[in-house]
């Protein structure tokens, strides 16, 4: 067959594909160089660009959480946070040419996020702009801007699209799940050179924090965030009242075994959120009026005193999570965790004093990449202390710090808006939601109530702990399409009881 011009449908392929394939093997010849990557790059996103255009919203809910980065992009981007720009455009372009809006407004959660743009935007404006190191400017903290505005941008991205009820339970299973790609960056480690270009894709600072250990603890920050991802896909699955279910001892088992495999990673907040978030679900499903308060208390002492007796026999990057206890452990565990701790106390006290000169103007994320590698390397030959890099670059260890210096105080009003009526935008859900998302809803609830209690009290760093807030609400506004109220409950409940009951047969009468 041959169109109107006399070219049949397979010279035409020939005409297109040949020319490009010798355009992408004259790169290959120099696969490295930024114009071969740029070009290979392109021919790629013109390639899958009918795949993007129909799976770009399931694509962002389901990388959302994923340890995956866009290694030929400049500074290795996140993909999530890519993806927060490439579906928010498609679905503001798509409203455009069909004139049917799509998007679910919740005028309490986007106010207080658009004016936290402006402050975002306006700070950088006003405080040197945005550089990065791999934009070649010696300005750096482009990426941290980054996980700001992707953040934001993925709220309105992920709620520009309902999620049907067919789909809610295997998006928001992926959603969790997907961070469990983190124990690849270990993987290469371990597996050698030879399987280091995986790198490619995943975070090598994963890989660097576990190699950092390998001569004394022997960390695995991969598996922590993997097991973490895991036990979170439990709680959403099945809610503690499932796993808690004595005729499926079967969970319960995998739950605590997932939970203690993730102490390999020697980090003493695995067991504090870990602790908060399962009191918060235990709390909200009401658990603690049933007979699942006896299971439950009985199988958390249980699991704890088998560590406290046999903690000295456990490895030594699970005694320094464990460290923070009362209980006797390694002291070079306990030394390692210890030292850690005084720094970020002794650091706190410097910042602290520095907050009143940001209040109105915040510092910003730019800081200076000379001073950062000098005051690095003025920290290995023992000249300085070992938190003056982070005075630098603003990664204080600290939600409160971490937003209100940057940003001032402004910023840190925007963020608690957000954060109270992202609250009342999950508890109404959970209140009012259908029953087949029950579950969801309910682990939404708890797991926001327990992130953000660990961010203001523990450990917390605004940049890459907005995306964590803001995509819980964004989900629970696609998967229940908007935010539920009383009178939604009820309507459902009068339709449902004026449905017609299902036909049966007569029984024949013998």
């Amino acid at each position: 067959m041959t169109n109107q011009h006399g070219i049949s449908p397979v010279a035409l392929g020939y005409l297109i594909t040949i020319p490009l394939a010798l355009v992408v093997g004259y790169c290959l010849v120099n696969p490295l160089s930024m114009r071969s990557i740029a070009v290979i790059a392109a021919v790629m996103s013109v390639l899958v660009s009918p795949i993007i255009l129909r799976w770009h919203h399931p694509a962002l809910v389901l990388c959302w959480n994923a340890a995956l980065v866009i290694f030929f992009l400049p500074g290795q981007p996140m993909l999530w946070a890519v993806l927060s720009g490439v579906s928010l455009g498609i679905s503001i372009v798509s409203r455009t040419l069909t004139k049917k809006s799509s998007f679910i407004h919740v005028h309490s959660v986007a106010m207080p996020l658009i004016i936290l743009l402006g402050v975002v935007l306006i700070t950088a404006a006003l405080t040197g702009g945005i550089g990065g190191r791999a934009l070649g400017s010696d300005t750096w903290g482009g990426k941290r801007y980054l996980g700001v505005l992707g953040a934001i941008f993925g709220y309105f991205a992920i709620i520009a699209h309902r999620i049907q009820p067919k789909d809610a339970q295997w998006l928001c299973s992926g959603f969790l799940l997907m961070g469990m790609t983190a124990i690849f960056a270990d993987v290469a480690f371990i597996l050698g050179p030879s399987f280091y270009f995986l790198f490619h894709f995943f975070p090598v600072d994963v890989a660097f924090h576990t190699a950092a250990s390998q001569d004394t603890l022997k960390r695995s920050t991969g598996m922590a965030w993997a097991s973490q991802a895991a036990y979170w896909f439990m709680l959403l699955r099945y809610g503690l009242r499932g796993i808690l279910n004595p005729s499926k001892p079967w969970r319960i088992v995998a739950f605590f075994t997932i939970f203690v495999v993730g102490l390999f990673g020697g980090f003493r907040s695995s067991i504090i959120l870990f602790g908060i978030l399962t009191v918060s679900q235990f709390f909200i499903e009401k658990l603690h009026k049933t007979r699942y308060l006896p299971i439950f208390a009985g199988t958390s002492i249980l699991v704890g005193m088998m560590l406290i007796l046999f903690a000295q026999q456990l490895p030594l990057s699970m005694q320094r999570a464990l460290s923070f206890l009362p209980i006797e452990v390694h002291p070079m565990a306990r030394s390692d965790a210890d030292g850690t701790l005084d720094w970020r106390i002794q650091m706190w006290r410097i910042v602290a004093q520095e907050v009143p000169d940001y209040l109105v103007l915040g510092k910003g994320f730019g800081f200076s990449g000379t001073d950062y590698v000098l005051t690095q390397e003025a920290i290995r030959r023992g000249m300085f202390t070992a938190y003056e890099d982070t005075l630098i670059s603003g990664n204080y260890h600290n939600g409160i710090l971490t937003t209100v210096i940057p940003f001032g105080l402004g910023g840190l009003v925007c963020f608690g808006w957000f954060c109270w009526a992202g609250i009342m935008v999950l508890y109404r859900n959970y209140r009012y939601g259908p029953d087949h998302l029950k579950n969801i809803n309910t682990f939404f609830l708890a797991f926001f109530l327990a992130r953000l209690s660990f961010f203001l009290i523990f450990y917390g760093q605004f940049d890459q702990d907005l995306m964590v807030f803001t995509g819980l609400v964004a989900l629970s506004i696609s998967v229940n399409h908007g935010v539920r109220t009383r009178q939604d409950l009820q309507n459902e409940a009068e339709e449902a009881s004026l449905d017609p009951p299902p036909e049966t047969k007569p029984v024949p009468v013998s």
